[in-house]
């Protein structure tokens, strides 16, 4: 049994089908846009759309995420795939699926193994820079397609050299299409933002193309697209391949971190409760099926939930109403796509990935820390100079060391002066040790009693422990006898194993 259907209710029926619709208008043009991101065919977007979010539907917490293509999880695909094809386009595509399975077997580990919280590691200006810089990418990586000219190489600062080289070259027709695309979705969206534009731009397109016989004049266009419904079959990938595909497939577990924190904030919005745990395997299944029926790596993205939101989706059942339409279209309606414009393609994925380029939050992080905009910076650069998957392991690199030197550098403060009291405001760890140590050494100079508090540190480990006789030996050479007080329970257990009992005075909590 579904758990959600147990507590569905009636009402809920009409809300749901009309988000449902909501959510296909959308996720139709999404799936066609961001599978080029993905660097693959429209049909691969509109096979994987489907199961991805039928799949989360069914297994998820969340009742509005929905789990479909986004633009970062597409542009790591692109960016792992691309070097291990080799310039083969069937082999492209094999890879591609073979990730989005390697994707859902990580997702579903993390899961089962409650790595939930892992995607809280990434810290928000280092993600907010990561994503600027991948807008940029991406942008570049589509503007091509807009002016008509030959698209650059290597990373962003050549393929821009490249790019600019170009502009001598430009295709008039082709410009005005892509131009008058982006105009359109920017314009619409403000002045109806109730209206799917982008739906509304796609078909505009389609139609204008067919009419007017676009491609006759040198407009690029998609080309025929066969039938577009699941085919299920296993990736045949080799061993290295399939090895190589595991490092970006724990990259894609941070990029979750923006699932989980829409499905986060849609919860306590309308008051109820998310496993981040389950979600994870939820969206591993749909990663999974998403691999075994020749489409490309899924995530829960913002934009498309927003909408099932906005909508007034009560449930689960919202996207699996979509999930249903997009079957159909994809059976009866993916040949209408063959007339659209490429140059119309590309700027819907430009104007998707203007959210990317929020340069309001990064003042705003300056203001606050100058440390966070540092790290924005340098992830930024990093996916501009190095590349997306490179700038991917920067981002995580910085969030690391973020973590690290907060932990490594916990504040001391003085309690009471007599005697002398002081509480470390940070668990006890070894990372810390060392700096703990000579802070209290430096305040405890003269002190006949020294009590530090260990309030904070709910346990402690090995070298922590080490660390406290150390302290209470450097503190007796001097004269100066060490206390522990407000110990918990566990923690208190580690100092008796390690003999810090025998030698200092411990107070400890009631278990």
């Amino acid at each position: 049994m579904i758990p959600w259907l147990r507590s569905y209710e009636r009402a809920w029926l009409r809300p749901d089908v009309i988000a449902g619709v909501v959510i296909w208008s959308v996720v139709t043009p999404q799936a066609v846009a961001y599978a080029q991101i993905a660097g693959l065919p429209p049909a691969a977007g509109l096979m994987a759309a489907p199961v991805a979010m039928a799949a989360y539907a069914l297994l998820g917490t969340s009742h509005q995420l929905v789990v479909s293509a986004t633009t970062a999880t597409s542009a790591v695909s692109a960016a792992t795939v691309g070097p291990l094809a080799g310039g083969d386009v069937a082999q492209f595509a094999v890879l591609s699926a073979a990730l989005a399975l390697v994707v859902g077997i990580v997702l579903a580990l993390g899961g089962l193994l409650r790595f939930g919280a892992v995607s809280d590691l990434v810290s928000k200006p280092v993600m907010t820079g990561f994503l600027f810089g991948l807008g940029l990418v991406i942008a570049l990586a589509q503007l091509p397609a807009v002016l008509g000219v030959a698209a650059g190489e290597g990373n962003f600062f050549p393929a821009l050299a490249d790019v600019l080289g170009e502009l001598g070259d430009v295709h008039g027709a082709t410009l005005a299409v892509g131009a008058v695309s982006i105009a359109v979705l920017v314009v619409g969206k403000r002045l109806a933002p109730a209206v799917p534009m982008t739906l509304v731009v796609l078909a505009t397109a389609i139609a204008v193309s067919a009419l007017a016989g676009l491609e006759d004049h040198g407009v690029a266009v998609v080309g025929d697209i066969p039938s577009a419904l699941p085919d299920p079959a296993l990736p045949h990938v080799s061993a290295d391949d399939f090895v190589a595909l595991i490092a970006p497939a724990l990259g894609v577990l941070i990029l979750s971190a923006e699932a989980v924190g829409v499905a986060r904030g849609l919860a306590a919005k309308h008051g109820y409760q998310v496993d981040p745990n389950r979600d994870l395997v939820a969206m591993g299944a749909s990663n999974v099926l998403c691999g075994l029926t020749s489409g490309f790596v899924q995530s829960g993205g913002a934009s498309q939930t927003a909408a099932a939101d906005g909508a007034g989706a009560r449930s689960q059942l919202a996207a699996l109403v979509a999930a249903g339409l997009l079957l159909l279209t994809g059976a009866f309606l993916a040949p209408l796509f063959a007339d659209l414009p490429q140059a119309t393609l590309a700027a819907i994925v430009i104007v998707a990935v203007a959210g990317f380029f929020d340069a309001a939050e990064l003042r705003r992080a300056a203001r606050i820390r100058r440390s966070a905009a540092i790290f924005s910076a340098v992830a930024l650069a990093g996916v501009l100079a190095l590349g997306v998957l490179q700038g991917l392991v920067v981002a995580a690199g910085l969030s690391l060391v973020y973590v690290v030197e907060r932990l490594s550098r916990p504040a001391v403060t003085v309690l009471s002066h007599y005697p002398l009291v002081v509480r470390c405001d940070g668990p006890l760890l070894y990372p810390n040790t060392n700096a703990v140590r000579e802070h209290v050494l430096r305040l405890a100079r003269g002190e006949a009693v020294v009590v530090l508090d260990l309030e904070v540190s709910t346990e402690l480990d090995v070298q922590s422990a080490d660390m406290l006789l150390e302290l209470a030996g450097s503190l007796r050479r001097a004269s100066s006898e060490l206390r522990l007080t407000r110990v918990h329970p566990l923690a208190y257990d580690v100092l008796r194993r390690a003999g810090v009992t025998d030698q200092v005075s411990v107070e400890a909590t009631a278990r």
